[in-house]
């Protein structure tokens, strides 16, 4: 479970998963935005990570070698549809094989998996601490 609590500047956020904290933050109206990655950043930063695992993982469990490589999110929000837009990009050119390997991870990697399936958002439970 993830938790987050309001810091004391404008919008600014501390996440945490019990071990680690990241700190979100946003700018809006000249207030904010200075401590950490924009909410819809954080959301590209999960599905990369999960991408490059993934990648990573298929490749050892193939017994490939992969050249260095990087992934590129962007969000592309629009009034019907959001769209995840991914680079894979390779320091050397890929042979087919560990191309169609590192495309096929990417495609059905848990994070691309569970953002491809419709989003239920439960409503909010309002306690006192």
């Amino acid at each position: 479970m993830i938790t987050a609590t309001r810091m004391g500047e404008a919008y600014c956020v501390q996440l945490s998963n019990g071990r680690d904290l990241v700190l979100a933050d946003t700018r809006k109206r000249g207030k904010g935005g200075g401590a950490g990655m924009r909410p819809h950043e954080l959301l590209e930063s999960a599905l990369a990570a999960c991408l490059c695992m993934s990648i990573d993982m298929a490749a050892e469990r193939a017994g490939v070698m992969l050249p260095a490589f990087t992934v590129g999110v962007s969000i592309d929000r629009q009034d019907s549809e959001t769209a995840f837009d991914v680079s894979l990009g390779f320091a050397t050119a890929p042979s087919a094989e560990q191309e169609a390997l590192a495309a096929e991870a990417a495609r059905t990697s848990p994070v691309a998996r569970t953002l491809g399936k419709p989003v239920r958002i439960s409503a909010a439970r309002i306690a006192v601490d």
